[in-house]
């Protein structure tokens, strides 16, 4: 009986050029420098073509690359294959060839492979007018806040340490006006437009990435979602609906060249639950799915979901948010059983997230609360950051922020470790640790230096599955700690 064995690779090759129409590169065995190889050229994840790899090149032969004759060129059909999608791999092997350097690529900024190429990916950016029921939640909005936070003068403006306070008393003035006015059509009018405003920049979209988004070429609207599209496949990985990539075993790329439209359908089987959201506002760029627009932080909130749900060890937990953007992880969260949600934040914040929230939940109670009175339980709870102290009623299963306590300042983060020990046994924080200065506000905080020094124990460390640079870390309450 004789027994086959694949022979042995030892591949080197790179793709140096794909634009133009052309796809061009090279592709050697260090360990049979005879051999020459046909490569497929691919674009979206599909052979569209076959090049042979055999022409002369000196660059190799110069380099101590054989005889130099690994070079292919390979000119594009008809047809539509941008340069995101194209990719090469020998025909028959697993070998993908890699970038060159001199390639502009996206990869640098993704944390899946494009070694397969993209698939192509499909930005759009929202189109809605304000309608009756925008008016209508507006004029509850307007109420809500003359109960809660009107005629309270600079307070409205504080609670969230000094680059915040600088934040809302510049973008937030005009909102603010419109809370505080009698007209909801004008204020319904401003909450859809958020996104392509300055109110926006640093909780979303901005007016700067729109008006980006609105001169950007098709490959540079390609470029602003890609990102989101590489979300997309961390969390389908994160989820288990697809494996997780291994350079070391060659295993690169597979989820990522799946269509959006492909991973959302996998990753809505898994939860149960539709992810893009309702339309809310008009301007806001994203990946098109069935009509509605999903942005980066769409992923980002869910992702901090169900990662928040994981952490509290209970199916239906009670939840409590400092800093919640938009209320995108709070919709996400009571979509995915939690049975009750806090957000603390700053006055014209909460006041987003109310709109956002009743537009795009339609479904759930979203009110505000003062904190010294006990909570409905049921739904959202809205509590505005100036009006925590000491006797602050929220009772929570997990505290959660992401993105924002190393913006709040050591301060302010003091502030909040000091009480919520006493809201919750566990802490879920997903933040940078970049400790860089920001203008006369001073450093950026680090949670991790700040949170032991009021008795708190870190269960586990790790990086995030969807956001790269950020740490996420589980910490235990103090008097929680002892009867674990």
């Amino acid at each position: 009986m004789f027994f086959s064995r694949k022979r042995q690779r030892e591949f080197s090759g790179y793709v140096d050029l794909a634009s133009d129409g052309r796809v061009s590169g090279w592709v050697y065995d260090r360990l049979r420098p005879r051999d020459r190889f046909d490569v497929e050229i691919c674009s979206a994840g599909s052979v569209i073509g076959v090049a042979r790899a055999d022409r002369p090149r000196e660059d190799l032969a110069r380099a101590g690359f054989g005889d130099g004759g690994y070079g292919f060129d390979f000119d594009l059909p008809n047809g539509d294959y941008p340069e995101e999608t194209l990719a090469a791999r020998v025909r028959g092997e697993e070998f993908w060839l890699l970038e060159n350097a001199s390639r502009r690529s996206l990869s640098a900024e993704l944390l899946n492979s494009t070694r397969r190429g993209l698939p192509r990916l499909e930005p759009t950016l929202s189109l809605r007018p304000v309608d009756e029921r925008d008016i209508e939640i507006a004029a509850e909005l307007q109420s809500a806040w003359a109960r809660h936070a009107g005629g309270r003068g600079a307070r409205r403006l504080g609670g969230g340490g000094a680059m915040w306070t600088d934040i809302v008393s510049h973008r937030h003035q005009p909102l603010l006006a419109l809370l505080d006015g009698d007209d909801p059509r004008a204020l319904a009018q401003c909450l859809v437009d958020v996104q392509k405003s300055a109110a926006a920049t640093g909780l979303e979209q901005g007016v700067q990435a729109y008006r980006d988004f609105l001169a950007a070429s098709p490959e540079g609207r390609r470029a602003a979602v890609a990102p989101f599209h590489d979300m997309l496949a961390s969390l389908a990985q994160y989820i288990g609906v697809a494996r997780v990539e291994c350079a070391e075993q060659d295993y690169v790329g597979e989820t990522l060249v799946a269509s959006s439209r492909a991973l959302v359908a996998e990753i809505e089987a898994a939860l149960g639950f539709p992810i893009a959201p309702p339309a809310v506002f008009d301007g806001l760029y994203g990946l098109a799915l069935g009509g509605n627009v999903l942005h980066g932080r769409d992923i980002q909130a869910l992702y901090l979901a169900l990662r928040t749900i994981e952490a509290s060890g209970l199916a239906r937990p009670r939840i409590c948010e400092i800093g919640g953007g938009f209320g995108k992880a709070a919709r996400y969260a009571l979509l995915a059983g939690a049975r009750h949600y806090t957000i603390v934040d700053l006055p014209t914040v909460a006041a987003m997230q109310f709109f956002a929230l009743r537009r795009g939940l339609p479904e759930a109670s979203v009110q505000f609360r003062h904190p010294h009175e006990p909570s409905r339980g049921q739904g959202v709870d809205l509590v505005l950051a100036p009006e925590i102290d000491d006797e602050a009623l929220i009772e929570s299963d997990v505290i959660v922020n992401c993105d924002s306590f190393p913006e709040m300042g050591d301060a302010v983060c003091r502030s909040y470790f000091a009480r919520i020990g006493r809201w919750a046994p566990l802490l879920l924080s997903v933040n940078q640790e970049a400790n860089r200065v920001v203008g006369s506000s001073g450093r950026q905080s680090v949670v991790g230096a700040l949170l032991p020094d009021y008795g708190f124990a870190r269960r586990y460390r790790f990086r995030s599955w969807i956001r790269r640079g950020y740490a996420e870390e589980l910490w235990a309450a103090p008097e929680r700690r002892a009867e674990a």
